[in-house]
């Protein structure tokens, strides 16, 4: 679990420069992503990440092709830093979460009481959509739903219906892309609703499964999950990991296999990051290598976001400052060559 307020924050916080090429000239093609009618994307995966990795661009010498940004029921879609970044070329994915101060509830959005605001954002992201000429917009409601500090929410069918709901009001409006707009939703959940029981911690049973939250097939275009590198980062302080190094597969497997087992829809990475050490330089930057092959031999995944965070309780997963991890990263960049369709 992450500070809900504390991602947003990075919506308004961060200067944005926009003078670099979409993509890279000697950008290796890979193969079209199986199920690129519901994700929007062809020819590999959307390379991007948060707000404060914008800022990183020079170095990793290309634009983010896709920008993940969160949002509260309350708020407009349109702000001058959205503004500044769909009108460069890149596409975003935003969550649209319910403040837990507000008592709003899955039942009450799914009853319509917050209709009002909620279809003002939907449409505010299409409008955006269309003045920038972008051909898609991704969007998702109450993103790590299973997180255990959601449970004041709601029950899982009441998330479903909630999202259900929402959807429903987009397809009314003609936003989403299966009747003529341009919203493409994607369900993001902790990484770990995807495994199946036998292979999750006991603590992590209460998180709940995916297949509890799972809106259906026709109400949702992406499957995406968010998964850390963390090597022991939330349970101690010190300069160098406590526990060995997760792999990519160890971490997003299941997600995959979800994926293709409920209508084979593609799999976005919507936060993924790890943590760094001072005593391992190298720690940080391993792992993004990792990623990129990853991410090349599993052509399902369109989409790959960098949660770029100096940290809370006690991990630091940014890359700024840490030379390695930055090169890393824009070697990925490089071989990443998604695009929308």
């Amino acid at each position: 679990m992450k500070p809900r307020y504390f991602r947003y924050a990075a919506v308004l916080a961060v200067s944005l420069s926009f003078a670099l090429p979409a993509v890279p000239a000697s950008a290796v093609p890979i193969p079209a992503v199986h199920g690129s009618d519901s994700s929007g994307v062809t020819g590999g995966a959307l390379f991007g990440g948060t707000m404060p990795l914008v800022s990183e661009q020079g170095t990793l010498g290309r634009k983010l092709a896709i920008i993940r940004v969160y949002y509260m029921i309350g708020q407009k879609f349109n702000t001058p830093k959205i503004d500044q970044v769909m009108s460069a070329g890149s596409t975003v994915l935003a969550s649209l979460d319910i403040p837990h101060s507000r008592g709003i509830s899955y039942a009450s959005v799914a009853a319509g009481q917050q209709d009002t605001q909620i279809s003002a954002w939907l449409t505010g992201a299409e409008q955006e959509a269309v003045a920038h000429h972008l051909s898609t917009v991704y969007v998702s409601f109450e993103h790590e739903a299973n997180d255990s500090a959601n449970n004041v929410l709601g029950t899982p069918a009441q998330f479903k219906a909630a999202w259900n709901h929402i959807h429903s009001l987009a397809a009314k409006a003609h936003l989403n892309a299966g009747t003529g707009g341009r919203l493409r939703w994607a369900m993001i959940l902790e990484h770990l609703a995807y495994f199946p029981a036998s292979q999750r911690p006991h603590w992590s049973l209460r998180l709940g499964f995916a297949s509890q939250y799972f809106p259906g097939a026709g109400n949702v275009d992406v499957i995406a999950a968010d998964g850390y590198n963390r090597g022991g980062c939330r349970s101690h302080m010190g300069n160098k990991p406590a526990q060995p190094a997760v792999s990519p597969g160890s971490l997003f497997g299941p997600v995959l296999t979800f994926a293709s087992a409920h209508g084979g829809l593609p799999v976005f990475l919507a936060e993924w990051a790890s943590a760094s050490y001072s005593a391992v330089p190298a720690w940080q930057a391993n792992f993004i290598g990792q990623m990129t092959a990853y991410v090349l031999a599993n052509p399902r995944i369109a989409a790959v976001m960098y949660w770029d965070s100096r940290g809370f309780f006690g991990c630091q997963f940014a890359v700024t400052g840490n030379p390695l991890s930055l090169a890393a990263l824009a070697a990925m960049g490089k071989v990443i060559n998604g695009h929308l369709g």
